[in-house]
Formats: structure tokens, sequence, C-alpha cells
């Protein structure tokens, strides 16, 4: 006679394959959850960062160092909300001033006229008009000895920033 002998073969009950499919779709629900959140918060720090408001402000203070530290200290502007500093167009040949920039806000925009100068030093119309920031809010400037300060508040709706900017004027 022949003796059979049984064995048992290793798989999963139809218990165990009920729980797996149970627990599967919550698994990744949970998975989709931490995706979504953590895309959220890259976004809103990636807006933070690079958002409209913080470029402008970077842009404005930048452009304003640049022309304010070419400026001279024997002559310089101070309005209600504008500044105006003249520069030579020709720093190897500086015979008299002869260039200019007005800084000031119109519209939200703080915008920087540039142009020259006659030969009686009175600015002539602007060659051009640059916008540095939109959404300004509010700007104030300051002399305080050879330099030139910039308080500039900037705010879109959503996201709002203070930028300082101090600049010291270096040629004669």
């Amino acid at each position: 006679m022949r003796c059979e002998t049984v064995t048992h073969r290793r798989g999963f009950t139809i218990t165990e394959m009920i729980v797996a499919m149970t627990m599967a779709p919550i698994v990744t629900l949970c998975m989709w959850v931490v995706v979504v959140d953590s895309h959220r918060g890259w976004n809103k720090v990636y807006n933070r960062v690079y958002g409209d408001v913080v470029t402008d402000g970077y842009v404005a203070k930048e452009t304003f160092d640049a022309v304010v530290r070419k400026s001279s200290i024997k002559r310089e502007f101070l309005g209600d909300g504008e500044v105006e500093v003249y520069y030579y167009s020709d720093l190897e040949n500086p015979i008299s001033l002869d260039r200019y920039a007005r800084f000031y806000i119109a519209d939200e925009r703080l915008l920087v006229d540039y142009g020259g100068l006659d030969e009686g030093g009175v600015p002539q119309d602007s060659s051009s008009t640059v916008t540095l920031a939109r959404n300004v809010k509010a700007a104030q400037f300051t002399l305080a000895g050879t330099s030139v300060q910039m308080m500039l508040s900037l705010d879109n709706g959503s996201q709002a920033l203070t930028v300082a900017s101090t600049a010291v004027r270096h040629n004669e």
C-alpha cells in the first residue's frame, strides 16, 4: 500500500488577503497626503524666496546702491518721497556733473529717471525711466553725511517686505 503524506503548502489564507487588501489603500492614502503636503510646503517656500515682492526688492536695492555709489557728494536733491543724485558720465575724465538719477514713487511703483544736466547744472527731460519695483506702499529717502538711505515697503496682498538700503557716495 502506498502511503501518502500530506504536505502543507505555504501561501496566504483568505483572511490574510482581505487584511492586506484593506490595508493597501490606507497606506497609499497616507503616502499621498504626505506627498501633497510636502508639495504645498515647497511651493510656499519657493514663492516666499522667489516671489515678485522679493525679486523687486532685490532689484531696487541693487540698482539704488549702484547709482548712489557713483554719484557725487557735491550735490543732491531730497524731496518728499524722492531723491535725486548727480554723477559724471565719464569717471576717467570728471569735468563737471552731467548726469542725474531721480528715484521716486508713482502709481505704487518705484521708478528711476535717468537724464542729463545742462551747462547750468539743471536737470533736462529724462532720457529713460525704469521701473525698479511694483506694489510699493511707501518709500522714504534720507541723506546722512555722504550716504543716501532708502526705506522701501512692498506689499502685494499675500507677501510684505521692507527693504533698507544705505549707499555711500564716493565721487567729489
